[in-house]
């Protein structure tokens, strides 16, 4: 089912997704970022997010905890603004750039219960220059649009390789 973003684009579930209703198998994951909060693999504190290429878009599926919860079985909005802000730096991984969220808003559409299952998680770059690039985020349970986001996005020319580069 096709959702209208904020900014008058259009994002839905992608090919695979709409086909099978499971994530791809390629991970986007960087293995130079295990620390990292929101998709860190070393994170023991962290949400453990792993996402996943879809044709042009990346992906994810996220379960809420209750430790996650703000108001009584409610998702609390920071972390979807969280989920928000990661998933607009991984739209620009399917096309091989990688960045750093210069600016995000997001709106919530509908409360997220703690206990609703899974959200899926879209993002997509719409416009790309040589020091950035702008893109949408879509955040589903089922097939309600629950939250959407957007933002801008500084490209990133150093990736730390190893945990001990520079970068």
């Amino acid at each position: 089912m096709h959702r209208r973003t904020p900014r008058g684009g259009w994002l839905a579930p992608g090919p695979h997704y709409r086909q099978t209703g499971r994530v791809p198998d390629e991970l986007l994951n960087p293995p130079s970022c295990p620390g990292c909060f929101v998709c860190g693999s070393d994170n023991p504190s962290g949400l453990g997010l792993h996402v996943y290429r879809d044709g042009t878009d990346a992906v994810a599926v996220f379960r809420p905890e209750e430790r996650f919860q703000g108001y009584p079985d409610r998702l609390h909005g920071g972390i979807v603004g969280l989920l928000v802000d990661e998933m607009l730096v991984y739209a620009g991984a399917p096309h091989g750039v990688w960045g750093m969220t210069a600016k995000v808003r997001y709106w919530l559409r509908k409360p997220i219960p703690v206990d609703g299952g899974e959200i899926t998680l879209r993002g997509r770059l719409i416009q790309q220059s040589v020091r950035g690039y702008r893109a949408v985020v879509s955040v589903h349970v089922g097939d309600d649009l629950v939250a959407e986001g957007e933002g801008m996005c500084v490209v990133r020319t150093t990736v730390r390789q190893t945990p001990d580069a520079p970068g």
